[in-house]
């Protein structure tokens, strides 16, 4: 429902189009009650057993930072997977025209695997030499209605939050100029380039997602929360547009999406006051900052850390170079049929 508010809000404004997008949410939300309500006591079911399962792995899980790990693993083995599609020029490639080489994908892989092995590393350790600190966890699981109310609701406050402070990075001109440009190194991104940033924008963002999940979040909750955020991050960043991806299934129709994804992310890496969301397009529709992706709005390949060629005049004149060129393949390809 509240989804559905906003994506009235931020639709074309008309109260009756908006009313029919309400209603269609509200009745797409009760007719899945309705069919769950009779298999509910089975979904609780398998909630618990989920978390049984978790619970075999104590006393590993009772370290306050297990999510961490989780995480690290969920984006190692997503990366590689995009890392296969470009390897293999795989057609689902948003950027068409450029696909990363070997070298910038290991030059980018290898310090984050490091990094990120040492940081979990740590937690490791730290659960070990104080174990006073290590949690304690119930048996019970949350009911199935309560885990699905904690995990979304954990996205869109996180995501809401995370588009605000990615926003500011671009605002506040120091943010921008010496933190956040670590991550715009890339303008046209790929799996491994999604977690290239500043390490205080690291702490700043993995904070802000992460603290709605800790507040009000089961373990378990968190357990799955950790991981598809980190999966989503990666897809946002792959240059991919896979089936997947919230993108291509949390819509209504061709033009009312509310999922983000690398389609509209995309876009962002070269027109950097456009498409700041990061799971929900719903933000950039709300704040009016979001710019629809199209085959005529090409990305401008321009290589990592060339820093000189990231004036907004330069980048709109190879945007300018691209659509021409678009333009001209599509007209020749009409002729041909």
């Amino acid at each position: 429902a509240t989804v559905s508010v906003l994506y009235w809000v931020t639709g074309d404004n008309n109260i009756m189009t908006g009313a029919r997008k309400l209603q269609t949410w509200l009745g797409a939300v009760a007719v899945g009650v309705a069919l769950a309500a009779g298999g509910l006591d089975a979904l609780d079911a398998a909630t618990q057993s989920a978390w049984d399962f978790c619970l075999r792995f104590e006393p590993y899980i009772s370290n306050p930072q297990v999510e961490a790990s989780i995480a690290f693993v969920s984006w190692f083995f997503i990366c590689l997977y995009f890392t296969y599609l470009d390897v293999t020029r795989s057609p689902t490639k948003v950027q068409k025209d450029y696909w990363p080489s070997n070298k910038e994908m290991l030059e980018c892989a290898v310090p984050q695997i490091i990094i990120y092995a040492l940081g979990c590393g740590l937690t490791w350790y730290l659960w070990a030499a104080f174990p006073e600190n290590n949690l304690i966890h119930e048996a019970k699981a949350p009911t199935f209605l309560a885990f699905v109310g904690q995990l979304s609701s954990a996205f869109v406050v996180g995501d809401f939050i995370i588009y605000w402070e990615h926003r500011l990075m671009h605002i506040i001109p120091y943010l921008r100029n010496n933190i956040h440009s670590v991550h715009h190194a890339y303008s046209a991104p790929f799996s491994w380039s999604g977690g290239w940033v500043h390490p205080v924008e690291d702490l700043i963002v993995v904070s802000a997602q992460a603290l709605p999940a800790y507040l009000w979040c089961h373990p378990l909750t968190r357990y799955v929360f950790a991981a598809l955020w980190a999966i989503l991050l990666i897809d946002e960043h792959s240059g991919h547009d896979v089936w997947w991806s919230p993108f291509n299934w949390m819509r209504t129709s061709d033009r009312d999406i509310i999922g983000g994804g690398a389609d509209p992310h995309d876009i962002h890496h070269f027109i950097p006051t456009k498409n700041f969301s990061f799971c929900f397009c719903i933000w950039d529709r709300l704040f009016d900052t979001y710019m629809e992706p199209s085959e005529l709005i090409v990305n401008p390949y321009v290589p990592p850390f060339v820093t000189h060629r990231r004036d907004p005049e330069v980048i709109q004149q190879l945007m300018d170079q691209q659509i021409d060129r678009k333009q001209k393949t599509l007209r020749e390809a009409e002729q041909e049929q």
